[in-house]
């Protein structure tokens, strides 16, 4: 992994994994709140006491693991309520709600998940990653067990807003954790396979949802339910054993438990060391440079940098993805006009398909690049959902006749999940890890995930009434939006993949404008223009100078 800035000149022993290390003496005076960084690191562990159960690789897939089931319990959320709404014992239960009842009740978690990744931010940096899932999953527990076992309506409103905190915690912390322990050339394709099980859980939801559909009792909504409470297991037990991101123990000066997470990551010594260095480098600046609450609304660079995501995640939800996700079996029930169980058997089918072209899209994500997806994905987006408006439209005006057009509008629905698959689905929430620095990552992250949020609970809270006043007209209005992502994207959008945060950082050093068309005008490319790949002493003193900014913990 190249480095972007040049390294501190200390020197770090290539000592292997588990065995203690020497403290480096500074090369030059520094200010005290910065001495930790010039120094060398805690005593390991001693010999033959392994500091994790993997390492390397395995290491890796287990982080991956882990980051994946929280987010494909996301996925799960997203499939279960639009499949156990269209139930004639879930109905009967709660009296037949109303459109805008249905909505209220489906979107109030997400309303919920805009609260929880709003407080993740506050708390985010002082709690760390880890902290953050545990604590998060235990709230999101709670709320999936008040809704397996509700009485009535009031109680399934608790128990999904409570739910929703605690999976918006979750969403916008794991894939921080997860890129942050990831390499720079593996950063893409390892949140691809977050969301390719992401939607994993979203096929899980319908499959589960199809087997219970001929049951008449509480269980043919409950069951779907409370199976949620394995997931919650799942990542109490694994997040529980797992390492810290090493960029956020450098933050905090445990530099000594950082070298033994990257010991453990890395496959060599020497990549371990080189590592080590990169990011502290990084990290030193950062800590010289912390980005305040202030600096969010301040304008200027950080100001850019965390809009960028916080938009694109928006864009994400009015790309109408939660339309179909949420709702899938309910528009091909009531709006193109399918019987109950083929509407629950193609959302399967469609949820299978769904999954396999997110996976698919692991080996074009960093060889492509985030602006190019994004564009073409988008493109195809609206040409799906103008389908999906014209054949809804002419199977209105002809009721007698539907077949045809739900046939040809279920066509371009599973077109337009395939595009969604290579591009949207996977960028929006890699991208505020990656376009945020060190400083602002968490608050970065947790301010577009709380925009990914708000306006799914737009979404999904308008869509039933959308469905049963406007009919195609709604699906015309997601049209039009998908039309204008290409130009937000062209204009806009910082191309990040295949580069390492810390290369991000000096691009945004470099380039303060926010079109980004003049920029690889200007330099005869499209994407980042890197320039140098190391920044040397004068280059770090004008860094210091430009960006004035305070402490976290000033705010």
């Amino acid at each position: 992994m190249s480095a972007c800035y040049a390294p501190l000149r200390t020197s770090i022993e290539p000592d292997p994994l588990n065995h203690a290390h020497h403290r480096d003496s500074p090369s030059h005076s520094r200010s005290q709140s910065h001495s930790q960084f010039e120094h060398g690191y805690k005593k390991a562990p001693s010999p033959g006491k392994p500091a994790y159960y993997f390492t390397g690789p395995r290491l890796h897939t287990a982080i991956s693991a882990s980051a994946g089931t929280v987010m494909c319990l996301f996925g799960y959320e997203q499939g279960v309520f639009g499949g156990i709404m269209v139930g004639a014992p879930f109905l009967t239960y709660f009296s037949s709600p109303s459109p805008a009842l249905l909505g209220f009740v489906t979107s109030i978690y997400d309303l919920g998940c805009c609260g929880g990744a709003i407080l993740s931010s506050f708390i985010g940096e002082k709690l760390g990653r880890r902290w953050m899932l545990l604590i998060f999953t235990v709230i999101m527990t709670l709320g999936i067990f008040v809704q397996t076992v509700a009485q009535n309506m009031t109680w399934l409103v608790i128990g999904r807003l409570v739910a929703g905190i605690g999976n918006g915690g979750n969403t916008a912390t794991a894939p921080v954790w997860h890129v942050e322990c990831s390499k720079a050339e593996e950063k893409g394709r390892a949140v691809v396979k977050e969301m390719t099980v992401n939607v994993g859980g979203f096929v899980l939801s319908n499959l589960i949802t199809l087997v219970f559909a001929g049951l008449r009792g509480d269980a043919q909504w409950r069951f779907p339910l409370g199976i949620q409470l394995l997931f919650s297991v799942v990542i109490l037990a694994s997040v529980w054993v797992l390492p810290e991101s090493p960029r956020w123990l450098l933050m905090r000066g445990k530099d000594g438990e950082a070298r033994r997470v990257l010991d453990a990551l890395s496959e060599s010594p020497e990549e371990a060391r080189e590592e080590m260095g990169r990011i502290k480098e990084s990290v030193r600046i950062e800590m010289e440079n912390k980005a305040s609450w202030k600096q969010v609304f301040a304008g200027g660079t950080a100001t850019r940098r965390v809009t960028l995501g916080v938009l694109l995640q928006m864009a994400q939800q009015l790309s109408g993805i939660n339309v179909l996700c949420y709702y899938l079996p309910l528009v091909l029930h009531r709006s193109v006009g399918l019987p109950e169980f083929t509407s629950r058997l193609l959302s399967t089918i469609n949820a299978l398909c769904y999954m396999l072209a997110t996976w698919s899209s692991i080996t074009i994500i960093e060889r492509v690049g985030r602006r190019p997806l994004l564009m073409i994905s988008a493109a195809f987006m609206s040409l799906a959902f103008l389908g999906i408006s014209i054949s809804v439209g002419i199977g209105s005006l002809h009721p007698t006749s539907r077949l045809i057009p739900g046939i040809v509008a279920t066509v371009f629905m599973f077109l337009y999940f395939t595009a969604f698959s290579f591009g949207w689905i996977t960028v929006p929430w890699l991208y505020p890890a990656e376009i945020n620095s060190l400083s602002m990552r968490s608050k970065g992250a947790a301010l577009a995930t709380a925009s990914d949020w708000l306006f799914n609970y737009v979404v999904v809270q308008t869509t039933p009434i959308g469905i049963h006043y406007l009919g195609w007209g709604l699906y015309a209005i997601y049209a039009v939006l998908n039309a204008g992502f290409v130009p937000f994207v062209y204009y806009f959008i910082v191309e990040t993949g295949g580069r390492s945060l810390e290369q991000i950082d000096r691009w945004f050093k470099e380039n303060h404008g926010w079109r980004v068309d003049k920029t690889f005008k200007k330099r005869g490319q499209e994407g980042l223009g890197l320039g140098r790949q190391s920044l040397d002493e004068e280059d770090r003193e004008r860094l210091v100078k430009e960006f004035e900014i305070g402490s976290d913990e000033d705010e």
